[in-house]
């Protein structure tokens, strides 16, 4: 099963004319636009058999809700997301999985930073509440640089239910919290691991944070009390990859 979104802004754009150009359905170009990397793209090869249409500025900022689109943008196919029945099929079929799992996130420019983080750490899968935030925002295709049409994502009813079905398949959860006097490099994260980080501000449910195995923290050292939560996500993506690379 496939689905439609559309996304915008250079860098998303690019990753689908490059990497799969089969599944655009059609590209939009402003065509008052005289952007070279843009004029080099749709030159390009990869572009040569696009349906491209050149519109007028009004028109992208109408479709994208946003006049930030840099004056490119592409209505592109995606595979359909996983529901909570077959993403634990999925999962289920190997050892050593990582998931992120956003809990209560609805900030779409956090989603999509933390969805380009995932993609770099080659997390496995990544989760969403169906209830707290539309995956489909321009939005967040155009933070996450790409990432969105090249990740698995979940999107479930049921962020805890979730967590109680992965547990019976062999995943050990890790929250993430201020008031945590564990670390973040503390735990061994080499087996089939999923780490949560919950929303600015309110951080993990309290509900979520019950169904943890573990709740860490990352030290601050100066005044502020916290860190935007698409860098407490690279930051705990990328100890999961240090501890799985180390010799």
């Amino acid at each position: 099963m496939s689905k439609e979104v559309t996304v915008y802004g250079y860098n998303s754009v690019e990753t689908s004319v490059l990497k799969n150009p089969e599944n655009i359905i059609e590209l939009y170009i402003d065509e008052s636009s005289s952007n070279k990397r843009i004029e080099k793209l749709i030159s390009g090869k990869a572009a040569s058999r696009l349906n491209i249409l050149k519109v007028n500025k009004h028109f992208l900022s109408q479709l994208l809700s946003t006049e930030k689109h840099q004056g490119i943008a592409a209505k592109i196919r995606i595979d359909d997301y996983f529901d909570l029945k077959s993403s634990i099929d999925y999962l289920s079929q190997t050892d050593g999985s990582l998931i992120l799992i956003l809990d209560d996130l609805d900030d779409p420019r956090n989603i999509g930073a933390c969805l380009r983080t995932a993609n770099a750490t080659a997390v496995d899968m990544i989760v969403l509440s169906r209830n707290r935030v539309n995956i489909d925002s321009p939005v967040i295709g155009k933070v996450s640089s790409g990432a969105l049409q090249k990740s698995n994502i979940a999107v479930v009813s049921n962020i805890s239910q979730f967590i109680d079905r992965i547990k019976e398949i062999g995943f050990w959860v890790y929250g993430t919290s201020d008031n945590s006097e564990v670390s973040y490099w503390d735990p061994n994260y080499k087996e089939s691991t999923a780490i949560i980080v919950g929303s600015e501000g309110k951080g993990m449910r309290d509900l979520t944070k019950s169904k943890c195995d573990q709740v860490v923290s990352i030290p601050m050292l100066g005044d502020v009390s916290s860190l935007n939560v698409s860098v407490a996500c690279g930051l705990m993506l990328y100890e999961v990859h240090r501890q799985r690379t180390v010799n």
